[in-house]
């Protein structure tokens, strides 16, 4: 049953009334009193009453407790066991949680881990993510503490590798059979076909796999697959529900990404063959315990996920101001789309908030649709072809108007004919030869020479885009994009301080739930080193 722990009122016992004075400077100008103070008051119970069930029976621990102390988890880099004793035995993460008149801290070593599995159960079926909902109204409320001021923000992402091990093919194919055999093994034993019997034997994997000469390895692969056909089929006639567990569901994918095959239900098991490695997705099964996880080659290989990070700054202050998570294909323009559409909700068309990205993340496509939402989408580079040196921009050479018709040229020259082709995106003009003839620019000049009439052609997306390369150029805009510089340092700082690669838990899910605390840690701590923020 749902408890709210409301603010608890100091007992005449409490041990800081007790301290001291000046060991309670020393506690007040320690991280403990600012946490208290903002962190730890603002952590709203209420979003995670619907973990819990409404019919009476024991009350849950203090979800403010366990919020605030996962966030100092992450923090100081601590193991539950490590959380638990410091709760205990510190009496900085005591006077931080409002513990202090407590007799005995309402945690035990298990509450942590139920309630990120009431939290991953409860976005595997709602899809809505109480901690990133958390999270954000925490760094809002930091963003507000450090009066960092809501006019720009930048974005940047970095791949998050997964902790599972990066399997070979015949690897990959041998641990799916593996762990259905023991899931028959389980439920059904008398239905393992004879021929996958050794699954069960002593040594049969490394006699199967790691000695395996390299000239053998593609037969071995097709060999392992036929086995593959044999469980499945086998796993359909058996009277078990082995047909509706997670490593059946495995298997049946496995299948389908490392063959040609779509239907396995009537397949001769002779029949199977290997799908050429050249034609394997990225998103293919990586290893069975990572579902989720992809395949991406991006400076390095890289088996796991991306995360996407959107970080307000003023001055010297910065947070991060919302995050995403997913697999690692997803792509930087993607993420581009998605945080425009989320910081929508915030912007003004009067007051356009500027997002400073990388390249990657803009097209012309994405730069209207930011526009239309209040937000000026500012790039450090453009990806694609790059001016000509010995050409002038489309954008320098001709002016449109609103309906995209061309009204003159660099000289103030007025075409006889314009016209604007919305199907194609394309604008065209004609002008006099005789007045080109004269012009001291024909050399530079965009235009194409014939026989009637001199003639520009070009589609908007490229004159648009000719636009952004000249703002580039000019020093505001320098100023801007080397503003992001600052963003650019967080995935070092999420891979050196909050051990993002090393994760111990696996699958999307999960993962986002720990990265969205080693978010709103380093959120924190940027609060803790800000002088004059809360004072004792």
């Amino acid at each position: 049953m749902f408890s709210k722990n409301e603010f608890q009122q100091l007992s005449f016992n409490d041990f800081v009334l007790n301290m001291p004075e000046y060991l309670k400077k020393i506690l007040e100008d320690s991280w403990a009193y600012p946490f208290q103070q903002v962190i730890f008051p603002a952590i709203d119970e209420d979003r995670f009453e619907v973990l819990y069930s409404d019919k009476p029976s024991r009350p849950n621990s203090p979800v403010n407790v366990i919020i605030g102390a996962l966030i100092l988890k992450e923090i100081f880099g601590l193991s539950d066991a490590e959380l638990l004793a410091s709760i205990y035995f510190d009496d900085r993460f005591q006077y931080a949680l409002c513990l202090t008149s407590e007799e005995k801290p309402p945690v035990s070593i298990n509450t942590f881990s139920n309630f990120r599995k009431r939290v991953y159960a409860y976005e595997k079926e709602t899809g809505r993510d109480l901690i990133k909902e958390e999270v954000e109204s925490l760094s809002e409320l930091i963003a507000q503490t450090l009066e960092i001021d809501n006019e720009k923000v930048r974005v940047d992402s970095f791949m998050v590798a997964s902790s599972c091990k990066n399997l070979s093919r015949i690897e990959l194919v041998y641990t799916v059979n593996a762990n259905l055999i023991k899931k028959f093994n389980q439920l059904d034993n008398a239905a393992i076909p004879e021929s996958c019997l050794s699954y069960l034997d002593k040594g049969h994997k490394n006699e199967t796999i790691y000695k395996t000469r390299d000239k053998e390895s593609e037969s071995k692969l097709d060999f392992l697959l036929k086995q593959s056909q044999i469980l499945y089929r086998a796993a359909l006639e058996s009277k078990s529900k082995i047909s509706k567990t997670e490593e059946f569901e495995l298997l049946k994918r496995m299948l389908g990404e490392q063959t040609d095959h779509d239907d396995f239900d009537d397949l001769d098991p002779d029949d199977i063959e290997a799908k050429d490695a050249k034609k394997l997705d990225s998103d293919i099964l990586q290893n069975p315990s990572d579902p989720d996880a992809t395949y991406r080659f991006k400076y390095s290989a890289n088996i796991g996920y991306t995360a996407n990070v959107v970080e307000v700054f003023d001055g010297d202050n910065s947070i991060i101001k919302n995050y995403d998570f997913k697999e690692n294909i997803y792509s930087d323009q993607k993420f581009s789309a998605d945080t425009i559409n989320n910081l929508a909700k915030e912007t003004s068309l009067d007051n356009p908030l500027k997002m400073i990205v990388d390249g990657a993340y803009f097209t012309i496509d994405l730069a209207k649709k930011a526009v239309a939402k209040g937000i000026e989408l500012i790039p450090g580079q453009l990806t694609g072809r790059k001016q000509s040196k010995s050409k002038m921009s489309y954008g320098t050479t001709f002016n449109l108007n609103e309906d995209n018709l061309v009204t003159s040229c660099i000289n103030g020259e007025e075409p006889f004919y314009s016209n604007y082709d919305s199907e194609k995106d394309v604008c065209t003009a004609k002008f006099s030869k005789k007045v080109c003839a004269a012009c001291s620019l024909k050399k530079e000049c965009r235009i194409q020479f014939q026989k009637k009439a001199n003639t520009a052609r070009f589609e908007k997306d490229r004159y648009l885009r000719d636009i952004y390369r000249n703002r580039m150029k000019t020093d505001e805009f320098i100023e801007l994009t080397n503003q992001r510089a600052g963003v650019e340092g967080l995935p070092s700082v999420f891979r050196r301080f909050y051990n993002v690669d090393s994760m111990p838990v696996r699958g999307k899910l999960r993962s986002k739930l720990y990265f969205g605390f080693k978010v709103l840690a380093s959120n924190v701590k940027k609060l803790f080193k800000s002088p004059g923020i809360v004072t004792g």
